[in-house]
């Protein structure tokens, strides 16, 4: 009956021992990292939900870090918009008074972009719709510290193994608030304006030179 008990009890700690050892070397499965840097700038390159959302933070707050600088402006519009896309993005407001060199005319001026959330509204293998809640903060020895909250929605397309912007459109109307912490009207502010705009974000994905 002991040896019994013996060669049962053995038998129990190879068994377990060799559980333990397979949990070990079991090889893990590595997931695709969605982000991938193409001259300094992140570029989307997975074709799935998770992909789409991190290409689309990515590339605004590549493209509003690069606000201060014309060829930085540029370069990345030209990464990461489509290619019928690249001229109306650069003619819009921000963009257009970066290649026109304004910010330049305050001297010492800086700039930080973040991405606090994203959600992704819809998602097929061809396209994406993501709507994004971005900031940009500037400041400068003679310019007090100023945020400038949006909330964009931007179109995605896939192409050619990425992700590229198809198109992208500011909060619905005039009358949508834009959730702001230390900008916008009061409205903006209130717990009412982050409740109806910011329901379902969740936090961003960064890679490389981004936050």
């Amino acid at each position: 009956m002991r040896v019994a008990s013996f060669v049962a009890g053995a038998l129990l700690l190879v068994a377990a021992g060799a559980l333990m050892l397979g949990y070990q070397t079991a090889p893990r499965v590595a997931r695709p990292n969605p982000i991938r840097l193409e001259d300094g700038v992140p570029v989307g390159v997975v074709d799935t939900p998770i992909g789409a959302s991190a290409a689309a933070e990515n590339y605004l707050a590549s493209e509003d870090d690069a606000l201060l600088s014309r060829n930085e402006i540029r370069r990345v519009v030209d990464t990461v918009w489509a290619p019928a896309e690249r001229d109306v993005e650069l003619a819009q407001p921000f963009p257009a008074a970066g290649l026109a060199g304004k910010p330049a005319t305050f001297p010492g001026l800086q700039l930080a972009a973040a991405v606090a959330g994203a959600k992704l509204d819809s998602y097929t293998p061809q396209s994406a719709q993501v709507v994004v809640w971005h900031e940009i903060t500037l400041w400068s020895p003679s310019v007090e510290p100023t945020q400038r909250w949006s909330l964009d929605t931007v179109m995605l397309a896939w192409d050619e193994g990425r992700w590229l912007v198809a198109s992208r459109t500011p909060a619905p109307d005039p009358e949508t608030p834009v959730p702001a912490w230390t900008s916008g009207t009061p409205r903006d502010s209130t717990s009412e304006a982050f409740d109806s705009r910011l329901a379902g974000m969740s936090a961003p994905y960064y890679r490389g030179v981004t936050p």
